[in-house]
């Protein structure tokens, strides 16, 4: 199954270069914008800052949910976007409570580790604490977050469902995109190095620009990866049920 996890996402992804830009990339100039406003509000005014931070981070929380919305829509029932894609509906709605949920799972998780250093005063304990919480609780979150793909298809199932459907695709699905992190972490790395190398030169800023424009595209290859990872999650725990029902 990792073999196809990781096969089904690369493909899915470098086969259909055009449709990852189609889907990312009106959202990512909206994010860039609204990033750059947000940073000059710093420099002029605290108070201008916070009234900024919410209405980016309500685009953050949009385009995240529109981009996996039609990403897992692309991936399993083969629907293409629109040149410019800021599609935000229904769907999406219900793809950013049902993050959001999630997220509040991952919150508690960090709170009961800060509880335990609380009470025990040892930061050691607290560290082993989430050190089994991360090892046990990251295959189970995302078999949880099989209810994202399904939600995305108008197939919406319960958190209790996904877990069931998905057996033995948890750590599979974790060491997918852990693999398929790493050539970007080094890319990163790399683009880093570079820049820090180019200082005291005179083509200073283009270089910079061109380490930006490399580190957006990657992160969006990343981030569509990613989300390709529980796409194809979905798609075998559905083809699994399905021939269950048949026997």
């Amino acid at each position: 199954m990792l073999k196809r996890l990781l096969g089904d996402s690369v493909a899915l992804v470098f086969g259909n270069l055009e449709t990852v830009f189609k889907i990312c990339g009106t959202w990512f100039v909206l994010q860039f914008l609204a990033f750059g406003i947000l940073f000059l509000l710093i420099a002029n005014s605290s108070a201008a800052f916070f009234l900024a931070f919410i209405p980016v981070l309500a685009i953050t929380l949009a385009a995240s949910a529109s981009i996996a919305v039609a990403w897992h829509r692309f991936g399993l029932l083969h629907e293409y976007p629109t040149t410019f894609h800021l599609k935000l509906g229904a769907l999406e709605g219900r793809l950013i409570l049902k993050s959001l949920i999630l997220t509040l799972m991952m919150v508690g998780c960090v709170f009961f580790v800060g509880v335990v250093q609380a009470l025990t005063g040892s930061s050691v304990v607290a560290g082993l604490v989430g050190i089994l919480i991360a090892l046990f609780g990251v295959p189970v979150f995302l078999r949880f977050s099989l209810i994202l793909p399904a939600t995305a298809v108008d197939h919406p199932i319960s958190i209790g469902e996904a877990y069931s459907i998905s057996r033995g695709l948890g750590w599979r699905m974790f060491v997918a995109i852990f693999i398929l992190s790493l050539p970007f972490a080094l890319i990163s790395e790399a683009l880093a190095y570079l820049l820090k190398l180019s200082e005291g030169g005179l083509p200073v800023i283009l270089i910079q620009l061109k380490v930006v424009i490399l580190n957006v595209l990657s992160q969006i290859i990343l981030m569509v990866l990613s989300i390709s990872v529980l796409t194809s999650g979905f798609r075998i725990a559905m083809e699994r049920e399905a021939t269950k029902a048949q026997a």
